[in-house]
């Protein structure tokens, strides 16, 4: 999501003859070194990989925040998610990483996969992910909570639909009135990490989301296209608008020092019509399971190599449209509540699952044929 509006912020300064201001404005972006683990080197115009990581960090925000309620010192990934950018199609892909993902890390020893860059920072993060789903990553964005919360505000939050009460009291979400409702960085944060997300349907009588992490996963993918469609209809196709949100780019997003200032006009230029809602998510599947006292999901690898062909890029990306989903079962769980394992998708024969045809109660989302703006 932040890379995206980045690059779009950019297109529209370099298309209004703005270039020479969008290069220094971008210059101020703060950097991060990852060593030798990007990609890098890949042709103008080609297919791209972008790791953009959400920071289980609460530094910068006030201590009675939600978020700082248990905050411990490790400085793990809350979200990680790979953006695949395609500028000659004007195509792009995410796939959402489930946090508890069970692998081998990079360097030796095993774990959850989002304890790597508390092990060795970013790129032992990505070295983790070349290793392990044979994907590379071309670049590294990244932000902390306090970041996700100023850019939120930064587009006037985002709207959401809860169809009925909605609230996850481990991270502090309370919307008790059903409706369209425009989340402002709090609750907007609130609501893209909430794994124990609960609805209400009959007055005092609270269901808790079964999926756990997938369904956190879908509702973050659903978030990201919300911020999307709310930043180009703030204005973040107009160049005058979109210099205050580049002012927050300053001082909440962190690149690798190698995603030059060229590179990201460029990828702006080419992506500047973009359509937030052709955006194709998928989530790999997983199963769950105990590994002694620890709650973890395995990967089901067999399953997850269509998803994983088109990051690699020796698969195309597909529009959604044309998958075959069936009506999703429910899932079965294991020792914990993030052992669960997703709803079932079949894929036709020639596409993977997308995480955008897979629908639930929990994922709270307008009336067929209404919109939330």
């Amino acid at each position: 999501m932040l890379s995206l509006n980045i690059v779009l912020a950019l297109a529209c300064l370099v298309a209004a003859g703005g270039i020479g201001w969008a290069y220094t404005q971008a210059s101020a972006l703060p950097r991060i070194d990852v060593g030798s683990a990007l990609d890098t080197g890949v042709p103008a115009g080609d297919p791209q990989n972008i790791l953009l990581v959400g920071i289980d960090d609460g530094s910068g925000l006030n201590a009675t925040d939600p978020v700082m309620v248990g905050r411990s010192g490790t400085m793990n990934t809350d979200t990680i998610m790979i953006l695949r950018v395609d500028p000659k199609n004007q195509q792009a892909a995410m796939v959402s990483l489930p946090r508890d993902l069970y692998v081998d890390l990079a360097g030796g020893g095993k774990g959850r996969i989002n304890e790597a860059l508390a092990l060795g920072g970013p790129q032992r993060l990505i070295e983790t992910i070349k290793q392990d789903f044979n994907i590379p990553i071309n670049h590294y964005a990244m932000v902390n909570f306090k970041g996700f919360e100023s850019l939120v505000n930064a587009v006037g939050g985002v709207p959401i639909y809860f169809q009925y009460p909605s609230r996850d009291q481990w991270t502090g979400l309370f919307q008790y009135d059903p409706g369209c409702v425009t989340l402002t960085g709090e609750q907007a944060l609130a609501f893209a990490r909430s794994r124990h997300f609960e609805i209400s349907k009959s007055p005092n009588r609270w269901q808790e989301d079964p999926t756990s992490d997938f369904g956190r996963i879908h509702r973050q993918q659903q978030f990201i296209k919300a911020a999307l469609r709310k930043a180009v209809s703030k204005g973040a196709r107009n160049p005058f608008v979109l210099r205050d949100l580049i002012g927050f780019a300053q001082k909440n997003i962190t690149l690798d020092t190698s995603f030059s200032i060229g590179d990201i006009v460029d990828l702006g230029t080419q992506f500047r019509s973009f359509d937030p809602d052709s955006l194709v998510t998928f989530t790999p599947p997983a199963t769950g399971t105990m590994v002694g006292a620890m709650s973890v999901l395995l990967l089901q690898t067999a399953e997850a190599q269509p998803i994983f062909d088109i990051f690699r890029g020796t698969a195309p990306i597909l529009d959604p449209s044309t998958t075959t989903t069936t009506t999703p079962t429910t899932p079965s769980t294991g020792g914990g509540s993030s052992t669960t394992t997703p709803p079932s998708v079949t894929p036709s024969t020639t596409v993977p699952p997308s995480t955008t045809t897979t629908l639930s109660e929990f994922i709270p989302q307008p009336p067929p044929g209404s919109a939330c703006l």
